[in-house]
């Protein structure tokens, strides 16, 4: 068997392997941002921040207290961070590509815990709420607030890495010029002791004769 022909399949798994860890990696800094989604929702419903029309089961852990509906702006805006957050994370993936990861599994992860929250706080089996209970409209604004904010951070394109190479090169330029001026510098001092040793030995030759 030829090297090309053992390299073949070799290649393509470690490429297969490479797009596997890159999906889980979106997949957990998608899940991350979800945590501080609610956690900038529990922020600024402590400060008390934003206001208007009330949604409900926006914070499904609140239930039980009554305190699950929250104002729509505050919603908005929590969510739009997290979104944010999650898209600046995700900027060597096209909008078009966070957007369909981010959503779907938003809206996925959002509903579950809606059930699961309502199932905790109610001492009831998850099996027996996940698929007859309708939750509320929360979970999907949420979903759908957090995706498009995932696609509003601008994606790292080659005239990005240009500029950074262009930076870098530059700092190489600089350097290296530095390098030769204190090198010039360097073999300018020498001279100059060269010639005041000379200067100072014809001296002593005069004073000689």
């Amino acid at each position: 068997m030829s090297q090309a022909a053992t390299l073949g399949p070799r290649s393509s798994l470690l490429r297969a392997l490479g797009a596997g860890g890159s999906a889980l990696a979106a997949a957990v800094v998608v899940l991350v941002s979800l945590l501080a989604g609610y956690g900038w929702l529990y922020l600024l419903r402590g400060l008390g921040w934003f206001g208007g029309r009330m949604v409900g089961d926006a914070l499904p852990l609140l239930q039980l207290a009554g305190f699950d509906r929250q104002p729509l702006a505050r919603v908005v805006v929590a969510w739009l961070l997290a979104g944010l957050i999650a898209g600046v994370a995700l900027r060597r993936v096209s909008p078009l590509r966070r957007v369909a990861l981010a959503g779907p599994l938003a809206l996925l992860v959002l509903l579950l815990a809606s059930q699961a929250s309502y199932a905790l706080t109610r001492n009831l089996r998850l099996s027996d709420v996940v698929f007859s209970r309708r939750p509320g409209l929360g979970p999907v604004l949420e979903a759908v607030v957090f995706g498009v904010a995932c696609a509003l951070a601008r994606p790292v394109s080659r005239g990005d890495r240009g500029g950074t190479a262009g930076v870098l090169q530059a700092l190489r330029s600089f350097g290296g010029l530095r390098h030769s001026s204190l090198g010039g510098g360097e073999h300018g001092d020498a001279a100059e002791h060269e010639g005041d040793r000379q200067h100072v030995t014809r001296d002593r030759d005069r004073a000689g004769t």
